[in-house]
């Protein structure tokens, strides 16, 4: 008889221990018998620490010295979790949760494309109306990536479909998907990292689907940003710079790789310029330019690129 799925969810958890259990109880409904719970603490206060442990007495704490940053944090969480019999591996943002059965109807989906190694739901803002993610594209060409439909209203499921990425505020990973392709790269600390996964993933041979039967909320930007937005602050701003740049310079080659790094400058860098005016961001669009400047010293300096 073949055992079924053994899923852990692994979240970071940075000083918003509230939200951290809100997350862990839509996981406790996700409709997975056994879901195990890995929470990694970024160096928070240790009173936030406290809170989840006590409310929380089943999750696994893994706490960290100092914030190292998202993806360190996740990718701590997954070496831990790589380390017990674990077929599958739910990344979801502590800002983030489900609807009751959401985890279920992932591993449905997954189970449906035997060619997929990730998938990920359909996440809506808190007001249970408007789309922030529905499916991710990635521009080969011209290097960009976008969310189709982010902001629209929600009118219904829509159709299951392979996508260029899945975002890494929930993703379900199979154990083969991180053990051929390896966990986060942590060149990019936070931002992007999930495209750069999706893209390894795909030259192994493992395709992202959007399973829009599976609905997840995200409460944008609690941690990076102004929570319940997605106003492009410094901070933001400067690591999507950065981080696209840094993306082209590891996994494109030839006349794409020229194209893409032409398309930073004469697509991504009006389009976020005009973007940061219209909301009028204070520190943003220099925050960007320096992310520019960065992101440009990867590939101008000679950055080493990925190997095929």
């Amino acid at each position: 008889m073949t055992p079924g799925p053994r899923v852990v969810a692994i979240t970071v958890n940075w000083n918003r221990p509230e939200e951290t259990l809100e997350c862990i109880r839509s996981l406790r409904a996700g409709g997975v018998q056994g879901l195990e719970t890995v929470v990694v603490d970024n160096g928070s206060d240790p009173r936030s620490v406290e809170s989840i442990r006590l409310s929380a007495p089943e999750a696994r704490i893994i706490v960290l010295g100092r914030n190292e940053g998202y993806v360190r944090g996740a990718n701590a969480g997954l070496r831990e979790a790589m380390k017990s019999d674990f077929t599958h591996f739910l990344l979801i943002n502590n800002d983030a949760f489900g609807e009751p059965g959401f985890v279920a109807q992932l591993l449905e989906g997954l189970a449906r494309h035997s060619s997929a190694g990730i998938v990920g739901p359909k996440i809506l803002y808190p007001d249970r109306r408007r789309i922030w993610f529905a499916g991710g594209e990635f521009n080969r060409t011209w290097g960009y990536s976008t969310h189709p439909l982010m902001d629209e209203e929600d009118r219904g499921t829509g159709e299951e479909r392979k996508v260029d990425f899945v975002t890494g505020c929930v993703m379900l990973v199979r154990r083969e998907g991180f053990e051929e392709v390896g966990l986060f790269d942590e060149d990019f600390e936070m931002y992007a990292e999930d495209l750069d996964l999706c893209l390894r993933a795909e030259e192994k041979g493992f395709e992202s689907w959007y399973v829009p039967s599976a609905v997840a909320f995200h409460k944008v930007s609690s941690s990076a940003g102004i929570g319940g937005s997605n106003i492009m602050t410094p901070f933001r701003a400067r690591r999507y710079a950065r981080n696209m740049l840094l993306l082209i310079a590891k996994r494109m080659r030839g006349l794409r790789y020229l194209t893409c790094l032409l398309g930073q400058l004469i697509i991504s860098l009006p389009y976020y310029s005009g973007l940061i005016a219209i909301q009028r961001s204070r520190g943003a669009l220099g925050a960007y330019l320096g992310g520019v400047v960065e992101g440009m010293k990867f590939n101008v300096g000679g950055r080493a690129r990925v190997e095929a």
